[in-house]
């Protein structure tokens, strides 16, 4: 699929109406996950998502920017267990971004695609039980009033809050001009028998002016 052949999303009053919150709440569609995985993640100080709830990054609309929310899936080598290591998350297939706000100064128009090239356990080995964190890009693409803007994110991110928007952990992610959240649910693996080598994620991010003012 590419870009252009994303369906358009239904408008009304100028505004689309897109169920993002459904996203966020269903993302255990299509589970693999098993008691075990969530015990293991559960595992992670729960004080951690309190001070999440209390510091959410993502602040007041700025009109100036876009606020979007990125639906996919990622693929995890060699995968997070009990035993630590490093390595690799990308998309198996483009995820989907929906934006609201501007994006490089122009109205969104319907969805666009996203892939991820991320490494975890960059500082050090990571497992399911100790969080962690990496770094990456996002390669964007997303249609909009002014032609579909192209672009590249990149950010570090730390992970191992436990979810408070339907996932089983959550984490944060940081950049020159983009900031947020995201929710990560195991697809395939537990943890405990068998590495999580698949994972979906729903991403919540803020792009500032700034970060369309150096592209």
């Amino acid at each position: 699929m590419t870009a252009g052949t994303l369906p358009p999303g239904p408008e009304q009053g100028g505004e689309r109406e897109r169920p993002v919150i459904n996203r966020i709440r269903r993302a255990l569609h299509g589970s693999a996950v098993v008691t075990a995985a969530i015990v293991a993640l559960a595992l992670v100080p729960a004080a951690v998502g309190a001070n999440r709830a209390k510091g959410d990054p993502l602040g007041d609309e700025n009109e100036k920017g876009a606020h979007c929310f990125i639906d996919k899936d990622d693929t995890l080598s060699p995968g997070l267990s009990l035993e630590p290591s490093s390595g690799t998350a990308v998309t198996p297939a483009p995820g989907i971004i929906e934006c609201h706000g501007k994006v490089n100064g122009f109205a969104p128009t319907g969805d666009g695609q996203v892939t991820e090239e991320a490494r975890y356990g960059t500082k050090d080995p990571d497992t399911c039980t100790s969080g962690g964190e990496g770094d990456g890009k996002f390669v964007v693409s997303i249609p909009t009033s002014g032609g579909v803007q192209k672009f590249v994110a990149t950010f570090t991110f730390t992970y191992g809050e436990p979810s408070t928007h339907g996932g089983v952990v959550a984490g944060r992610v940081t950049g020159d001009g983009v900031h947020g959240t995201f929710d990560v649910t195991p697809k395939e693996g537990d943890c405990v028998t068998r590495p999580v080598t698949r994972v979906h994620t729903v991403d919540d991010l803020r792009f500032e002016e700034s970060f369309f003012a150096h592209r």
